[in-house]
Order: C-alpha cells, then structure tokens, then sequence
C-alpha cells in the first residue's frame, strides 16, 4: 500500500465519514476509486464495441440505461 494526501470538501469528507467511519475512510475511499476505475473501463469497453459494431437503437440504449439505473441504484 501507498499513502496518499487528498483534499476534500468539508461537505464531502463528513458524509464519507459519516457512511465509512473514521478508520473507514481509507478503505470506503480505495472501494470508491475501484469501483470508478471499473466503471471507466466498461465505458471503453462499450465504446470500442460501437465503434467496432455500430451503436444500438436508440430503444435498446434507453432500457439498457433504464436496467442500469435500477442496478446500481440497488447498492
């Protein structure tokens, strides 16, 4: 592991503690990060299939992101 500094707003940084605890931080914080990395590497996953295949019809890309928000909202 490295150690790292980041600033943070006063806002943000209690409503991480709040969700994580004070010795949470450091791990909400990397989960937070992986879960970001992951969610950026889907999206050029899916960028280079349409741009291998062609985009989707506009009705499959609005029940994929209708799918997606219940998903991940379900967290």
């Amino acid at each position: 592991m490295e150690r790292v500094t980041a600033t943070f707003d006063e806002e943000t940084l209690a409503k991480i503690k709040r969700v994580a605890g004070p010795r949470g931080v450091s791990s909400f914080l990397n989960e937070a990060a992986r879960d970001r990395l992951a969610r950026l590497e889907l999206r050029g996953l899916l960028d280079e299939l349409d741009a291998k295949h062609g985009k989707a019809p506009e009705a499959i890309r609005v029940e994929i992101a209708r799918d997606a928000r219940r998903i991940f909202r379900a967290r």
